[in-house]
């Protein structure tokens, strides 16, 4: 029943639904036609569902062509009643499979689609299409009451930068424009989704300038540079040769001031603005502001630094480019660890303790959507994990680290049928519902059904900022099992509705946002944070920023200071029980 008032929501969905309905009561009447040579009516009545599709394509077009290829075929399928023969056997037939056949591609297509609900604004100027965009986001976009968006202020603070962008005809600053308002969201599903090619001309403007160095804050306030240049590429050109360790700054070396501010002050001020990267959880933001900010400044900038003596020193950093690569290797030496292998993938760490990735929350399409259907009751994948554990176990393992790093999401259902393996009691999974202005209502409740045959197993479960849907999923429903710790140097994202809403401003300019909720059983959305910014799923151990950490995490070898971490909590506390 849910998914048929999701279905009603969407205009795709009550398309797909009409056309099931239209060619149940074709099948049911084609034979009486038949009987009457009625021919021609029959040809009409089985192309209307094509002539639907075709009015639906020519409105969307190719953009979104790949999401709606069973909706198209679904309305090919009615044209099987035209087979030739006259027998009433046959046409029975014909009526029989042409309904299932329907039947089938129109569950499928719902199941995959149905949180899709697409807008094409390519057809209006730059400034007609943002105010469509921000109408549509306000009427649309299912956490606007629970994070308190001011669209009216959106608009007004952006519509004349929108005008100048079309007055220059300048798609860069319109997709630089846009990046900066699905930022003010503070949720990973509301973004801009760009082509390869306009997203490197954004990157790099909105990097900023390349000083040779990037910095960090470690844990008892200080910041570092880091990712310094040493051995490779000149910070000057030949009339004034010399390189960042020649003036003392190097991997570790304490930053005072940044451009004539103090370190602390031109931090605060930071945003981090940029494709691709969101944060809802304001701290998980903070440990990213001091990258941002060796970005920051004009031709030059001056900085004061602690040299190795400890004297206090200045110096002039010049700009020689565009801060883009540097920038995202600090990002990805901060977030960027191998989490794109095999989903579900075990191994030993050492002969003690186990270690299982899982990158997505996607196991099997129709066990997935079954399980949504059986309210949470997942026992299938249940045991397969389970067998992992097990094969664990068997080689030695006493405890196990769960990494969820850069997890991408898919379905909560998958994240519950791996918790259940953690925990004796039944506990809350999720709910679907709806706002009204009374506020959000739960309407359909899934649960976590225990099995808890390793409720005992001392399990860290490893996630990052970038663990984010159906990770910050797992992420909570694993932290809420006594016996595992959560575990990161930064929270994971803080997001977990139902994404699908996708607005097209240009052929390669998208908004995507979340239309449709994931509650909690009374009624609050589920783990997304609100106006505050504020960690609903809080960690039980922070990995702290050393410096001596640091210099591990940003060195140019491949290295996982996180694992060494958890790896090393799990002996500890298996050497103290």
């Amino acid at each position: 029943m849910y998914l048929f008032y999701l279905a009603m929501k969407t205009p795709s969905g009550i398309m797909s639904l009409a056309i099931l309905f239209y060619t149940f009561i074709l099948s049911i009447i084609c034979p009486a036609l038949i009987n009457k040579n009625k021919n021609a009516a029959i040809r009409i009545l089985c192309v209307l569902p094509i002539i639907a599709a075709a009015v639906h394509f020519s409105i969307f077009r190719t953009l979104m062509f790949d999401r709606f290829i069973y909706l198209y075929l679904e309305s090919i399928l009615p044209l099987a009643l035209l087979l030739p023969g006259k027998s009433k056997w046959f046409a029975a037939v014909k009526s029989v499979v042409s309904s299932l056949a329907v039947v089938g591609v129109c569950i499928f297509f719902l199941f995959n689609s149905i949180n899709f609900v697409p807008h094409n604004y390519t057809r209006y100027s730059y400034t007609k299409s943002f105010k469509k965009m921000i109408s549509t986001l306000s009427n649309e976009y299912c956490l606007s009451s629970w994070k308190k968006i001011d669209y009216d202020s959106l608009l007004d603070e952006y519509l004349p930068k929108v005008e100048e962008a079309e007055k220059n005809n300048d798609k860069t600053a319109f997709a630089k424009i846009l990046t900066e308002v699905t930022y003010r969201f503070y949720d990973a599903h509301v973004y801009t989704d760009l082509s390869e090619e306009l997203d490197i001309l954004v990157r790099e403007e909105l990097s900023g300038n390349d000083y040779g160095l990037s910095m960090i804050r470690l844990d008892d306030g200080s910041v570092i540079a880091v990712c310094t240049e040493s051995d490779s590429g000149l910070l000057y050109d030949e009339a004034g040769i010399f390189r960042l360790n020649k003036i003392g700054i190097h991997d570790g070396t304490r930053i005072l001031s940044w451009d004539g501010k103090d370190i602390d002050e031109a931090i605060e001020s930071v945003e981090c603005i940029y494709p691709g990267i969101e944060f809802p959880v304001k701290s998980n933001e903070d440990v990213l502001r001091p990258i941002f900010l060796a970005g920051m400044g004009g031709d030059s900038v001056k900085i004061t630094f602690l040299d190795d003596d400890g004297n206090e020193r200045e110096a002039e950093l010049e700009n020689h480019g565009s801060y883009n690569n540097r920038l995202s290797w600090a990002y990805s030496k901060l977030f960027g660890y191998d989490a794109f292998g095999d989903n579900f993938y075990s191994d030993m760490i050492d002969d003690k303790c186990g270690y299982l990735r899982i990158t997505s929350e996607n196991y099997d399409n129709f066990l997935d959507a079954k399980a949504v259907i059986k309210k949470g009751y997942y026992p299938e994948l249940t045991e397969y994990c389970a067998s992992i554990i097990k094969d664990l176990e068997d080689k030695g393992m006493k405890y196990l680290v769960i990494d969820i790093r850069n997890n991408m999401g898919g379905s909560d259902f998958v994240a519950g049928a791996l918790a259940s393996l953690f925990t004796n009691k039944k506990i809350p999974l999720c709910s679907f519902g709806y706002e009204d202005q009374s506020g959000y209502h739960s309407k359909e409740n899934h649960n976590i059904f225990p099995d808890g045959r390793y409720s005992n197993l001392p399990v860290v479960v490893l996630v990052n900022c970038k663990c984010m849907s159906a990770g910050d999923g797992l992420a909570k429903f694993m932290g809420d099992c006594p016996s595992v710790t959560l575990m990161g140097m930064t929270a994971s994202a803080g997001v977990n509705q139902n994404d699908g809403g996708c607005i097209y401003l240009a052929d390669d300019i998208c908004v995507k946002y979340p239309s449709n909720l994931t509650l909690t059983f009374d009624g609050k959305p589920l783990i997304d944070t609100d106006d505050t910014r504020e960690n609903r799923v809080p960690l039980d151990v922070q990995i702290p920023m050393t410096k001596e950490y640091a210099l591990q995490l940003f060195n140019y070898e491949s290295h996982d200071p996180e694992l060494d971490y958890a790896v090393e909590y799990l002996e500890n506390k298996a050497e103290n029980e």
